[in-house]
């Protein structure tokens, strides 16, 4: 089904472009969340209208995201944890619990966003990816301390 996209749609395209979705895709995604519209003549002459809206739109996330990543980049995420002696944790460091931290530090992160190949498993430091916006990745430190004993 051709669908003319009013909103940019990650991965699919930007606003004003005219794509080839799946009819259930369209119907119970893009369609309920006011992203696309239907491709007949009438919304195709309206295409530039959107693809003006999307652009100026993208200007202004790709700016703040530059912006939050510039004030991310370097930030250091400390992690108190249970390991052994060998320093192996009883469980393990996941992107939730980041995340969380970078949350309560003032940050709008979510767990998607977090980008870990395996959860954390030993004390030491780690350099985590965030993704911030689109391709915009960031790096921040992780440190795993072992927890206190009291």
């Amino acid at each position: 089904m051709k669908v003319l996209l009013i909103k940019s749609v990650e991965d699919l395209g930007l606003g004003g472009d005219i794509v080839d979705v799946a009819k259930g895709y369209a119907r119970n995604y893009l369609f309920t969340r006011n992203f696309a519209v239907k491709a007949t003549p009438a919304a195709i002459k309206s295409a530039n209208l959107y693809r003006s809206r999307a652009l100026a739109e993208q200007t202004r996330i790709s700016t703040e995201s530059q912006q939050i990543a510039d004030k991310l980049k370097g930030f250091a995420v400390e992690i108190k944890a249970a390991a052994d002696d060998a320093g192996h944790l009883y469980g393990s460091v996941n992107e939730r619990q980041i995340s969380d931290i970078i949350n309560e530090a003032g940050f709008d992160i979510d767990v998607e966003q977090v980008l870990l190949s395996e959860h954390l498993k030993a004390l030491g430091e780690y350099s985590v990816f965030v993704k911030i916006y689109g391709d915009l990745r960031t790096e921040i430190v992780v440190r795993i301390l072992p927890e206190e004993e009291e």
